[in-house]
C-alpha cells in the first residue's frame, strides 16, 4: 500500500460505508428494546473491529454565558468484528435493551446499589433533549472511523 493510500486509510477515506436500516424514527418513554439493522460496505478491504449502535441523548448546557452541547449513551449494542472484502456489504441485525423505570440494581463490590429517580431511560424522555441513533464501525488502522446517524422522535 502507497504512502497516500495509507494516510487515506489512516482518515477513513475509501474505507467503508455503514448505514442503519429498519430501525424506527419514533420512540416513547414505554420502549423496552430498539431493533433495527446495520449495514456495513467495505470501499477496500478491511478489519471491522466492531460495530456499536447506540441509543443517544442530546441536550445543550449553558453556564457562564456559553452554550454546550452535550451528547450522553442512554444504551448501546456491541456487535462483534469481521473482515471485508472490498465491495463486500454484510447486514446485521441489532437490538438495544433499554433500562426504563425509576430505579436501577446493580451488583456492586458483592452487595446491591440501587439508585432510584433520573437514572431510566424514561425518567428523561420528554426533556428537551433529543434522541439519535448513532452506528459506528471501528476499522483496524483507521482514525475517523464510518459513522450513521438516524435521528429519533419522541412520542
Amino acid at each position: 500500500m502507497g504512502l497516500f493510500n495509507k494516510l487515506k486509510q489512516g482518515l477513513g477515506i475509501g474505507t467503508a460505508k455503514v448505514e442503519l436500516l429498519e430501525a424506527p424514527t419514533q420512540i416513547s418513554s414505554s420502549t423496552k428494546e430498539i431493533t433495527g439493522k446495520v449495514t456495513i460496505t467495505a470501499k477496500s478491504d478491511q478489519k471491522v473491529k466492531s460495530i456499536r449502535v447506540a441509543l443517544v441523548e442530546k441536550s445543550v448546557s449553558e453556564f457562564n454565558g456559553e452554550r454546550r452541547e452535550l451528547k450522553k449513551d442512554m444504551a448501546f449494542a456491541k456487535l462483534d468484528g469481521f473482515d471485508l472484502k472490498k465491495d463486500e456489504t454484510r447486514t446485521l441485525p441489532f437490538t438495544i435493551t433499554l433500562i426504563t423505570g425509576d430505579s436501577v440494581k446493580m451488583e456492586v463490590f458483592g452487595g446491591t446499589l440501587e439508585i432510584s429517580g433520573g437514572s431510566g431511560v424514561s425518567s428523561s424522555m420528554f426533556s428537551n433533549a433529543a434522541y439519535e441513533l448513532v452506528a459506528v464501525a471501528d476499522l483496524e488502522g483507521v482514525a475517523i472511523d464510518p459513522t450513521a446517524v438516524q435521528a429519533l422522535t419522541t412520542i
